[in-house]
């Protein structure tokens, strides 16, 4: 990636920054302390969960798959840990018994929805790897590599 596109980048963050908290200063003094407060908690849940979390499974899945496969599990499980917690404002309180107080908010089963994109990610990372030029190597690619038309 070239330094230009990277200071792009680096631009197009810090104004998302100063918008966010431009937006931000429109809320009443505690909202704002609530905000800060969360945003704190997430960070410290993920450093001292979730991370230990994924550097022990990431080490469990080195120690027990071959090399090849590393890249594959490791992405998938990638992509699946995004989706839970992306899912876990709609599905936690429900499992705690807590629904909300209009029904239309959360009128759908999020656990099928959770579980098919899950799934979805599977097939289509595995896919992606087997259909690359790296596929050879691969245990289900049986040798043949795929030929660009």
């Amino acid at each position: 990636m070239s330094t230009a596109i990277r200071a792009v980048l680096v631009l197009i963050g810090l104004a998302s920054i100063i918008y966010g908290v431009s937006l931000m200063w429109q809320f009443p003094t505690a909202e704002q302390l609530s905000i800060v407060v969360w945003l704190a908690l997430g960070l410290a849940a993920h450093d001292a969960v979730l991370a230990p979390i994924a550097l022990g499974v990431a080490w469990l899945i080195r120690r027990s798959t071959p090399t090849r496969w590393w890249v594959p599990l490791m992405t998938s499980l990638a992509n699946t840990n995004v989706l839970l917690l992306l899912a876990v404002p709609v599905v936690l309180p429900r499992l705690i018994g807590s629904a909300p107080a209009n029904p239309t908010v959360a009128d759908r089963n999020y656990w099928i929805g959770l579980t098919v994109a899950i799934a979805v990610v599977w097939v289509l990372i595995f896919a992606v790897f087997r259909g690359s030029a790296w596929a050879a190597r691969l245990p289900w690619s049986h040798g043949r590599r795929q030929v660009d038309p």
